[in-house]
């Protein structure tokens, strides 16, 4: 079956966001996310807040975008490590590849992720949503370990996810503060062989 050719107002729309999304990024970096507005980005890209809103609801809107695709990527690793028997080698393959996503989307980013999920408007922080397949994926990966003797089953699964994101979210912080000064996904998986000292039956 052939594929449905893009119109060219159809691709007009998509340049038109994507430019939206890349300037507002950008000034979120320079000046900081509460700083910035929806009349910064459309002057800055040159269209009008209608044309703003015809892509994305609201400010907030542009970085639920990002997590939305992190989210799609944590699915597709969960999908990809199914087959193997470890559970405990799962939670490290799925832990590096998120780590490595965050690593590769660099560390400006990464800061502007973070910031705008600090910023003094912002009352539900998606980072923090235990909805998130993040969340979800991590407990279930831990849960499969309890079940299968690998960890420890003194503490629900649903505790040590958080401490266990908690953990990783505190060294990206770290490395967002330094500017990205060293290997943050190297740094990670030492962590993790940490951890999971910590998290194995004795």
């Amino acid at each position: 079956m052939a594929k449905k050719k893009i119109t060219p107002r159809v691709e007009k729309g998509m340049q038109t966001r994507q430019a939206i999304f890349d300037t507002a990024i950008a000034l979120f970096a320079k000046k900081g996310y509460d700083k910035v507005t929806v009349d910064d980005i459309c002057d800055k890209v040159g269209v009008t807040k209608g044309a703003f809103y015809n892509h994305f609801k609201s400010k907030d809107q542009i970085i639920l975008e990002e997590f939305k695709r992190m989210d799609e990527h944590y699915i597709k690793v969960a999908q990809d490590i199914e087959r193997l028997e470890s559970s405990a080698e799962k939670l490290r393959i799925f832990n590096r590849e998120a780590i490595k996503l965050m690593s590769d989307l660099g560390v400006t980013m990464m800061k502007v992720v973070y910031h705008s999920q600090i910023a003094p408007n912002m009352r539900k922080p998606y980072l923090m949503d235990s909805k998130r397949f993040l969340y979800k994926i991590t407990n279930e990966l831990i849960g499969e370990g309890q079940e299968k003797g690998e960890i420890r089953a003194d503490l629900s699964s649903e505790e040590m996810a958080i401490m266990l994101i908690n953990c990783f979210r505190g060294q990206i912080y770290h490395w967002c503060l330094t500017n990205g000064s060293f290997d943050l996904v190297g740094t990670c998986e030492r962590l993790f062989d940490l951890l999971m000292q910590s998290l194995a039956l004795p």
